[in-house]
């Protein structure tokens, strides 16, 4: 078999492998990283070794694009104490903590391999939160300030990767000129990637059908990331920032009139998950299939201690997490929130922000992202086999263990309030009919609904969820107000 008809038989075997997961009830990472693990052992199978900078360059910005574009400038601005700035120094806790302990625990590890793998663990997702089937609420600027944190740790953790992989051939930099080169390609890619995303909205505006439209906005990350590239500027803050972008303009904000059409919204939402979906499951079945090679050239490292050692620097992880989402419970909006729905009776303070503090650690669990950083590390690196088992390790276990008992430790934590959403979605739904109804019929009516649903989020109202769900609505009314024609999502093909 080649590698062209291996990579074919895993791209049509992911499918039925997240069915079969479905049906036998267990999480589907044990069948993704179980199928690419036995695949291993097959015989007749290539050995299929994926250039690094290939995998960096193509499934890292659809992840990042993906992750992104649901999101809201205006929850980075609300949650910008709790979330970002909390973020940002999580993320380099976590990096320097990880490198430290993983070089006590694993002797004659390198301070570069030992750093890669601190940005391995610093990326974390929250997605198995807000996708588990029948997830307990928690209070809304706990979840927007988790959110802030992950978008804040991929930009400071991929940026870290940037500076180490650099110093595997220059050297290590020194601190103050890394910090200032750092601070230039965050900034300055999010300008680039802010430019892109309008211009990707601006030449979507005036082409359809809709899948027309759905392939251009495929081109946003990848022109980020080439833009990243050739300007040596930070690929995770130009793809976010354009993500962000296309976000923010695809309704005017002075009319409420959209800038594509609604066929497009509607199935872009589906597009984008099911590429996060397809290429973490993907990754997760490299992952499987990588193990045994890597673990083949541990030599004299036995399995028991690289097992040991990733399960310590998770503990490290979630400490670190903890300690920081603390502080998170201590500023606005949080603070306020906890203190509004528990008191501060006497002695009785600490103990909701304790649970909040715990909550906000177990729900960040390692992200898929950090399997495409491992899986990329470059073949010539010292102690590369150690580093991608350790990590491989690191980000399973994260994702079973805290995956399996996110609900009981959220619902043992009591800060669930599912009223909230009701009460936001209540608002929302009487405030935008009642500007439709003052607008009249039709077009204008859904554009003035529109155009209300922006003022209450940058209010902060209402939360970028119930944002979502309510203009999933108009768009569904809009398609409906088109028309049969509107049924159809796409042209015919071209004829001969």
């Amino acid at each position: 078999m080649s590698e062209l008809e291996f990579v074919a038989l895993v791209l049509a075997a992911i499918g039925p492998m997240l069915a079969l997961a479905k049906l036998m009830g267990v999480p589907q990472l044990f069948v993704l990283v179980g199928a690419g693990l036995g695949s291993a052992f097959l015989p007749g199978l290539p050995p299929v070794r994926a250039d690094p900078q290939f995998l960096l360059a193509l499934f890292l910005p659809p992840l990042l694009y993906a992750g992104t574009v649901q999101a809201s400038v205006h929850l980075l601005r609300f949650a910008l104490w709790p979330g970002v700035v909390v973020g940002a120094l999580v993320s380099a806790a976590t990096v320097l903590a990880v490198a430290a302990v993983a070089r006590l625990l694993l002797p004659g590890l390198d301070w570069a391999p030992a750093l890669l793998l601190g940005v391995v663990a610093a990326v974390f997702d929250t997605r198995l939160f807000q996708e588990a089937k029948g997830r307990p609420h928690v209070p809304r600027a706990v979840a927007d300030a988790l959110k802030a944190r992950e978008m804040t740790s991929r930009v400071v953790a991929l940026g870290t990767l940037s500076l180490v992989v650099a110093s595997l051939e220059t050297g290590p930099p020194d601190p103050l000129v890394a910090a200032g080169r750092f601070l230039w390609a965050v900034g300055a890619g999010a300008a680039l990637g802010t430019a892109i995303g309008r211009a990707v909205v601006w030449l979507r505006e005036r082409v359809e059908p809709a899948p027309v439209e759905i392939a251009v906005s495929i081109a946003t990350p990848y022109l980020c990331s080439l833009g990243a590239r050739w300007l040596g500027l930070s690929l995770a803050a130009t793809v976010m920032a354009g993500a962000l972008a296309v976000a923010a303009v695809r309704v005017d904000r002075e009319t409420g009139a959209p800038r594509t059409s609604s066929e497009a919204r509607i199935s872009a939402v589906a597009f984008w998950e099911e590429v996060s979906l397809l290429v973490s499951s993907a990754m997760f079945f490299l992952a499987g299939r990588a193990l045994p090679e890597a673990m083949a050239g541990l030599a004299d490292w036995p399995l028991w201690r690289v097992s040991g050692a990733a399960a310590t620097l998770l503990l490290v992880v979630l400490s670190v997490q903890f300690a920081f989402a603390l502080l998170s419970t201590a500023m606005p909006p949080v603070s306020s929130v906890l203190r509004e729905r528990h008191g501060e009776g006497e002695g009785g303070g600490a103990s909701p922000r304790t649970a909040a503090a715990a909550v906000m650690a177990w729900a960040s669990t390692r992200s898929v992202i950090g399997l495409v950083v491992a899986l990329s590390l470059p073949p010539a690196m010292e102690d590369r086999g150690l580093v991608l088992v350790v990590a491989a390790l690191l980000i399973l276990g994260s994702v079973v263990a805290q995956g399996l008992t996110l609900r009981p430790a959220v619902l043992a934590a009591a800060l669930g309030d599912e009223a909230e959403e009701e009460r936001e979605v209540a608002l929302a739904t009487r405030a935008a009919n009642v500007a439709a109804e003052e607008a009249g019929d039709g077009q204008d009516a859904l554009c003035a609904a529109r155009r209300t649903l922006l003022e209450l989020r940058e209010t902060d109202r209402i939360g970028d969820e119930v944002l979502r769900k309510m203009l999933r609505e108009t768009d569904l009314k809009s398609r409906a107000a088109e028309g049969p024609a509107a049924a159809l999502p796409g042209a015919p093909p071209p004829q001969p």
